[in-house]
């Protein structure tokens, strides 16, 4: 006897109280895909939701609570709603929550924490643990990789910041790469004065998405996205970590 356990993760920037609606629709065409016809059973799936906030996730994560009149109804009737919960790990600055694993993970986790911190010592602060997590990146092509991807992501998810304020604390925690900091630093200060506005956030979603989709996200949508208005581009900036493929190629299409 053998199965398999599917582990569904779904990202939210901010508290989305459809979310248990939302996982139902990804749990029910998971399900469809990948029924089992010779036994006439279904995989367990466990849902987690990672949110990176501004403040603590405070959204219901059991659908039979959402029921209006639950508490009032007798248990013979509640045995006809269907239930399910989902696991929520917040990463908002308020909960504090602790991050483990792989130095590359926890340098992506931590920044997209950095991200909703406001600016001032609190700011400096968050930020230098993105750095210091960053340190832990042994292999140099990696480490070039991820830094300028953490950078890109803070220039595009704040207004308030810029890259030198990236680049000072960077190197009071990563002095011995100050050298590479600069030089990356120096090439997205120069790709920003040789685009408009808009056309430099173009490119800053294309970068993101490609890291999110990887092959999924082809040169079509690409396309679609640098031939996109003003008000398409917004929409895409405002939900970047959350957006399906879907959403997005009815945002462009």
């Amino acid at each position: 006897m053998y199965g398999y356990i599917y582990i569904l993760f779904e990202h939210k920037s901010y508290n989305d109280p459809r979310v248990l609606l939302q996982l139902l629709k990804y749990i029910l065409r998971i399900w469809e895909e990948k029924y089992n016809t010779k036994t006439n059973k279904l995989p367990i799936i466990i849902p987690l939701v990672i949110y990176n906030g501004e403040n603590k996730w405070n959204i219901e994560t059991k659908l039979i609570n959402l029921i209006e009149g639950i508490e009032e109804l007798p248990e013979i009737m509640k045995q006809y709603i269907p239930t399910y919960q989902y696991e929520i790990y917040d990463f908002s600055p308020e909960e504090k929550l602790g991050i483990v694993g792989l130095a590359n993970l926890k340098a992506i986790l931590q920044t997209t924490r950095v991200a909703r911190v406001k600016t001032g010592k609190k700011f400096d602060e968050e930020l230098r643990r993105a750095f210091e997590f960053l340190v832990g990146i042994k292999d140099k092509k990696t480490f070039n990789e991820l830094f300028e991807s953490c950078m890109l992501y803070l220039m595009y998810t704040r207004d308030d910041i810029n890259i030198e304020k990236v680049e000072e604390v960077a190197k009071k925690v990563m002095d011995e790469r100050g050298e590479l900091i600069m030089t990356i630093a120096e090439k997205l200060k120069n790709e920003g004065m040789e685009k408009g506005k808009i056309e430099g956030e173009k490119e800053l979603i294309i970068e993101i998405l490609n890291q999110r989709f990887g092959e999924d996200f082809d040169k079509r949508l690409e396309n679609k996205i640098r031939k996109a208005n003003e008000e398409t581009i917004n929409q895409i900036k405002k939900n970047i970590l959350s957006i399906t493929l879907e959403e997005l190629k009815d945002l462009v299409k």
